[in-house]
């Protein structure tokens, strides 16, 4: 049983020292990824070699010349400025396009409801012709039913008052007798 402790004892004290080693290791590895100075200095440098490819590009310079550091790939300003401008190009003629729809259904919409409006005025004048014909029939057709002139009849001074007519129902009441038979 001395194996036993001995090997727990050792195992965890390796565990400690390690644990100790790490946290020493991963401070110093942290302070130096984010030390402010290296990264302005590492910022500064890597600025001047980015610009100095571009500048040969832009002054006729060829690939050869801006090759830089190894593991790099040039870029082609040339290439990328004709890949953006066809892509602003065809987002332009989309939106030109999408407006062109928009004032197109625009006038349609207005034709549309100019054509409703001249429809609606001409169904509101036939309804209203066809309303004043069927009251001129009404008042004919009431005329010829009643028989009597509309206006008042000139009448004679020396001539007596005539009597006006009554017309008596034509239908008379029939009551079914009620009593025993």
């Amino acid at each position: 049983m001395a194996n036993k402790g001995t090997f727990w004892d050792d195992t965890f004290e390796k565990a400690l020292e390690a644990g100790q080693s790490m946290a020493k290791s991963g401070g110093k590895q942290l302070k130096q990824t984010f030390n402010p100075a290296n990264m302005l200095k590492n910022a500064f440098s890597a600025e001047g070699t980015a610009d100095s490819p571009a500048e040969a590009l832009r002054s006729g310079g060829t690939k050869e010349g801006v090759k830089g550091a190894k593991g790099t790939t040039p870029l082609d300003f040339a290439k990328l400025q004709e890949k953006y401008q066809n892509q602003d190009k065809s987002k332009t003629d989309a939106l030109r396009n999408k407006l062109f729809q928009m004032v197109k259904s625009g006038d349609e919409k207005i034709m549309m409801e100019k054509k409703q409006k001249e429809e609606e005025k001409k169904r509101q004048e036939a309804y209203q012709e066809h309303e004043k014909k069927r009251k001129e029939a009404e008042k004919q057709r009431q005329s010829q039913i009643s028989g009597e002139p509309q206006g008042k009849e000139r009448q004679s001074i020396l001539a007596p008052k005539k009597k006006k007519k009554t017309q008596l129902p034509s239908t008379a009441e029939i009551k079914p007798s009620t009593g025993k038979q």
